[in-house]
């Protein structure tokens, strides 16, 4: 993507900061939010909207947490809450212009409004397509040569030959965009950074493009070998 970047933890960081902040603000002081959103009620009306207000609070609140706990998510991950995030405060930010436009307002709370397009923007810019970060350091033929080994190289591809042996684990690895395809079935168990364990059955011929920039190591756990070959783009 190219201009300004924002790093994704960052990001999400500072949305969860902001709206913490905003959501207090319509929580605990739900009256002086209307009041300076709204100018002067109906007397009738001020407790009603209050309450509402209120509860416009915890669901932003409840956004703010969100965003806190996805800040140390994978990027794929990360992109799709950050998509919606920011597909979400455009949402808000349209309907609340609508009321303007369909006389339900008289006029239109301005800062509010340039907080949730700031956070928009931040949301936005820091989805990364990016997925060829794994570092060199993380390549699985440098951690696990005795698994995988390179069979060719230039500028565009890599393609990698993988062997299991049964019961043989690789170490921790990252893999660039890649399609890989199975010269002899077998079955995996996946371990993921997080300690997460997924066992997955890979039938011979089978054609897969698995989620990029995850690390992980695979064992094999079947008494047969297993075979593969990655295509790994750059």
């Amino acid at each position: 993507m190219e201009g300004i970047i924002v790093e994704t933890s960052l990001a999400f960081t500072i949305i969860a900061g902001a709206l913490t902040l905003l959501g207090l603000f319509k929580f605990l002081a739900p009256k002086k939010f209307n009041e300076n959103a709204m100018g002067e009620l109906h007397q009738e009306a001020i407790n009603p909207a209050a309450a509402i207000r209120a509860a416009l609070g915890g669901v932003v609140l409840t956004v703010a947490l969100i965003a806190f706990m996805s800040r140390d998510l994978g990027q794929a991950e990360a992109n799709t809450i950050l998509c919606a995030i920011g597909t979400g405060l455009v949402t808000t930010i349209t309907f609340v212009l609508l009321n303007k436009v369909r006389g339900f307002a008289t006029e239109i709370p301005v800062p509010p409004l340039v907080l949730l397009g700031t956070l928009s923007i931040i949301a936005f810019t820091s989805i990364s397509y990016d997925t060829s970060t794994v570092s060199s350091e993380l390549q699985p033929e440098i951690v696990s040569p005795d698994v995988y080994r390179v069979l060719f190289e230039d500028e565009n591809i890599k393609v990698i030959e993988v062997e299991h042996e049964p019961g043989e684990s690789d170490d921790f690895h990252g893999h660039h965009p890649m399609t890989w395809y199975a010269v002899q079935g077998g079955t995996l168990e996946m371990t993921a950074e997080d300690g997460s364990v997924n066992v997955v059955e890979i039938k011979t011929g089978q054609i897969g493009r698995p989620l990029q920039g995850q690390v992980h190591k695979a064992k094999n756990v079947r008494d047969t070998k297993f075979k593969a070959i990655l295509f790994e783009e750059k």
